[in-house]
């Protein structure tokens, strides 16, 4: 089971568990009157094929037509399929329409559903609080789906020993080899996610080497997905100290198939990059985070590595000249005037891994990959991390210039999708300091003061006056650049909207504790390499500014990039695509799709006292397939 598909594990077995208890229950199952079988018979059939959100919406279509016997146990089944999909006001909306008159089991569906809704909408306690106070289960799937309910709310208050308690209690009600294998792959994920936010993974003193062996099993999974040439050795000591311990298996096997470390490098690697002129920089700091990654790697499987500098030459000279001294694989070029002359070059005997995205109505050659760092993919988390959150309608402030209109249509149109609205669009122009015009416009604060005007005029007197700004707004998206995002911010505050959520893509953070309380409250994706304090992201981003003090300050995700770049070699090489695919790299959790392109999932903080705070992953929103 590979990296995303154990990300939602736990949340599937749940749905699981209260599909099985209603389903055991007479009168309470969620299986459909006869009348209406066909539709809900097509509304199961998405759930099982992962279509959350097209299932979700045909069970709350039969729930309206449906008599209210019938009813409740459609909403209860749009309830888990919204959940499923990452959509948690709808999920809320789905499960309020429920009725009074419903059986005992679905008054106790409800109220688990309703645990399951908080702790989505990151309330653990509240979630612990609802399930504490329900009687005790009548079956051992009601208590395998209360102790991982209660396991997965413990981990998000970052209990992660209490966590991994429940877990192991719970594999005791469970039956069969494969439920109990989910259930381990489930605890490791929750450990893995745990150790990448920071989490000390610390057994309790007097905890037995079960216990034990958990929790030092979550650091390992961490240095596997951030550095897995470097957690070799931490591998075998681990499994020397634990023989017999349950994860010693398959659970690790496939931790480790996972990590890419176990596939083979082809023989010669040309690495194709601007090393002179104008973006000398860039490409030195993806050379040194790829080379870095390469001396890693035991020196007796590592390939022969042989660099260019695309800037010293023509780039079809270099790439001819790879080719020629015997390349069997080629990272580069960066920029995308050299990308689409190499997708004009190749001809699929020699695999590309390009380090931009070509456009997308460009033709891509067999063998040609794309990796990036791209604003627009990082809007349409932010996107899909503002539905997730239960916020449909907001407004944007984004600069002018073509990067502010392409991180604009990327998070308007992934929104869209996801039901929800931008209802007004603020355009700053970042020569400037004072954004005070476009505030105004875009929380309508210039019509308050408008009518106050009208309003003392009409009436002859002064009238005492406070701006009141739209009230419709349930978030704020703003693209910006640091510097920029420190003046926004608190201009916000200012223009009475210091209370509205605001997101940003990761553009707006640097590494600048004194500069970044002015972004207090800021939300945003990240790679784990800058916001993640997880002991491998640490000591691997000490060893780099130890090595390059000066240029590691502000070339970090460049460097993070070709470090990943030289881990994505066998991958790619490999053919494997989708979730299999997936790797925990340093720019992100990484998946190659049908068309080649690497995709990246972020990490999500918070700027609080000028650092940037870990936040639990969301749920998938449910979005259409990623551009």
């Amino acid at each position: 089971m590979q990296l995303r598909q154990l990300g939602s594990l736990a949340r599937a077995t749940a749905l699981l568990g209260i599909v099985l208890m209603l389903a055991g229950c007479p009168g309470a199952g969620v299986r459909p009157p006869a009348e209406r079988a066909p539709d809900a018979q097509a509304a199961e059939r998405l759930a099982r094929e992962g279509e959350h959100r097209a299932a979700a919406q045909m069970f709350d279509r039969l729930a309206a037509a449906a008599p209210e016997p019938s009813q409740a146990q459609y909403l209860l089944r749009a309830t888990e399929e919204w959940l499923a999909a990452g959509d948690r006001a709808q999920a809320e909306r789905a499960l309020a329409r429920l009725g009074a008159g419903i059986t005992p089991e679905q008054e106790r569906v409800r109220s688990l559903l309703t645990a399951e809704i908080a702790l989505a909408g990151s309330q653990p306690e509240r979630a612990l609080q609802i399930v504490g106070a329900l009687p005790a289960a009548t079956t051992p799937e009601g208590t395998a789906r209360v102790l991982d309910l209660q396991a997965r709310a413990q981990f998000a208050l970052g209990n992660a020993p209490e966590g991994t308690r429940l877990y192991l209690a719970r594999e005791r009600w469970l039956q069969g080899g494969q439920a109990t294998n989910a259930n381990r792959q489930a605890l490791a994920q929750n450990l893995r996610s745990a150790a990448a936010r920071g989490t000390a993974l610390r057994a309790p003193q007097g905890s037995d080497l079960l216990l034990a062996g958990w929790l030092e099993f979550g650091n390992v999974l961490n240095e596997l997905d951030r550095n897995p040439f470097g957690a070799t050795a931490k591998v075998r000591e681990w499994r020397k100290r634990y023989p017999l311990h349950p994860a010693n298996s398959s659970v690790l096997e496939e931790a480790l198939r996972a990590s890419s470390v176990t596939l083979e490098y082809p023989a010669q690697v040309a690495l194709l990059l601007p090393l002179s002129g104008r973006q000398q920089a860039a490409g030195t700091a993806v050379r040194d985070g790829f080379l870095s990654a390469y001396y890693q790697q035991d020196a007796a499987q590592r390939p022969r590595v042989h660099v260019y500098d695309v800037a010293g030459e023509t780039f079809q000279g270099a790439y001819q000249r790879a080719l020629s001294d015997g390349a069997q694989f080629i990272v580069g070029p960066l920029t995308k005037d050299d990308v689409s002359a190499a997708a004009d070059l190749a001809e699929g005997s020699v695999p590309v891994l390009a380090l931009n995205f070509l456009a997308d109505d460009r033709q891509v050659p067999n063998g040609f990959y794309q990796f990036a760092l791209s604003p627009e993919d990082e809007a349409r988390q932010v996107a899909r991390r503002v539905v997730a959150d239960g916020r449909t309608r907001g407004v944007m402030l984004v600069p002018t210039g073509e990067w502010g209109t392409r991180v604009a249509a990327a998070f308007a149109e992934e929104l869209g999708v996801l039901a929800g609205e931008v209802i007004a669009r603020g355009v700053y122009n970042p020569e400037e300091s004072d954004y005070t015009g476009v505030i105004l416009q875009l929380l309508r604060l210039s019509d308050s003061r408008e009518r106050h005007a009208r309003l003392s005029s009409t009436l002859g007197t002064r009238l005492e006056f406070e701006p009141r700004r739209r009230g419709d707004v349930q978030f704020i998206f703003v693209a910006a650049q640091p510097s920029h995002g420190r003046l926004i911010r608190p201009q916000l505050r200012f223009h009475y909207a210091g209370d509205v959520p605001m997101y940003a893509t990761s553009d707006t953070f640097e590494e600048d504790v004194a500069a970044n309380v002015d972004l207090d409250g800021v939300m945003f994706p990240d790679m784990p390499w800058m916001i993640s304090s997880d002991a491998a992201s640490t000591e691997l981003r000490e060893a780099v500014h130890s090595a390059w003090p000066a240029r590691a300050n502000r070339r970090g995700r460049l460097y993070a990039f070709g470090f990943d770049a030289y881990r994505l070699i066998p991958i790619l090489r490999s053919g494997v695509r989708g979730t299999a695919s997936a790797i925990g790299g340093v720019t992100g959790r990484l998946t190659v799709d049908p068309q080649g392109r690497v995709r990246r999932e972020l990490d999500w903080a918070q700027i609080r006292d000028g650092q940037p705070r870990m936040l639990a992953s969301a749920p998938p929103a449910g979005a259409g397939e990623t551009r």
